[in-house]
């Protein structure tokens, strides 16, 4: 037993060198890329040093921030959760998560993933910043009423994480408006919806901004049924804000999609309630 412990000892005093070589080729390869400011080099070099240290929370949260920085979303959002997977204690790896789930319009994802990282780093004004956001655009979406000053802080978020095909083009908001069953026209509920949105197109916050008013449905009925619905529905709430309030109509266009833009998939009752729902698209220029 003494000398199979020996042996055992033996062989790792033989392996410490080969471990310790290895964590300072990892360190030496993030030093290379820090340094590294080609997006596209820093990219290739990363594949490279992952292959090399797969095991290196860092080395995914850089990769994740590189295809973030480039657009490619599904890539950044797999190294995110391979880094948290790694590390489960790196906060900025949770914060990128959420920047994620924001600019592919999931926010209730968005807003767990926000949450987790600010337990780990609760002083990040930042994330607190988004996490803000993206509850406002969870409650929008869940049909539930925002206030003005609500809707006038989302059209005026930073638009830096946007035009890719899934991700969302300019600041936005999905409002649950309710309609009549199989009809263009608004319940009492949508009305007081549509007072605060109202509200804030009055407002000098916004003076001066253009926005798209977006139709969708679920996928019931005919797609070309759905599309002449989501255009009327658009087109309603459009002409209602324009005759309750202060409003310029060149100020709002319509835009109408049908069942071709689902938010989530039409696997349920709940999913398809959200996708039947009306966007304000700020358009920028």
């Amino acid at each position: 037993m003494f000398v199979k412990s020996l042996l055992g000892l033996a062989l790792i005093i033989l392996a410490l060198p080969a471990v310790v070589a290895a964590e300072a080729n990892c360190t030496s390869l993030k030093e290379q890329l820090h340094k590294e400011r080609n997006l596209l080099k820093k990219r290739q070099m990363l594949t490279q040093a992952i292959a090399s240290c797969p095991a290196d929370a860092e080395l995914h949260y850089m990769y994740a921030y590189s295809a973030e920085r480039l657009r490619k979303y599904d890539n950044a959002l797999k190294s995110y959760l391979e880094t948290i997977t790694i590390d489960s204690g790196f906060s900025k790896a949770y914060f990128g998560l959420g920047d994620i789930y924001m600019v592919l319009g999931n926010a209730e994802a968005a807003i767990r993933a926000y949450e987790q990282g600010l337990v780990l780093e609760p002083a990040d004004t930042r994330a607190r910043a988004s996490l803000e956001l993206a509850r406002i655009k969870h409650k929008a979406a869940s049909g539930d009423r925002i206030s003005s000053g609500e809707f006038i802080r989302v059209m005026q978020e930073s638009n830096s994480r946007s035009t890719t095909e899934g991700a969302i083009d300019g600041p936005l908001l999905r409002l649950q408006i309710q309609f009549a069953v199989s009809s263009a026209d608004l319940t009492p509920q949508a009305k007081e919806q549509l007072e605060t949105v109202g509200q804030a197109l009055e407002d000098q916050a916004l003076a001066g901004q253009a926005f798209e008013i977006a139709g969708h449905t679920d996928d019931s009925g005919s797609s070309e049924a759905n599309l002449q619905l989501s255009k009327e529905r658009a087109e309603q709430v459009r002409s209602y804000l324009l005759t309750n309030f202060a409003i310029v109509a060149d100020k709002l266009s319509v835009a109408y999609y049908g069942d071709t833009r689902p938010a989530v998939p039409n696997t349920s009752s709940e999913n398809r309630a959200l996708n039947r729902r009306v966007e304000f698209r700020k358009v920028v220029p």
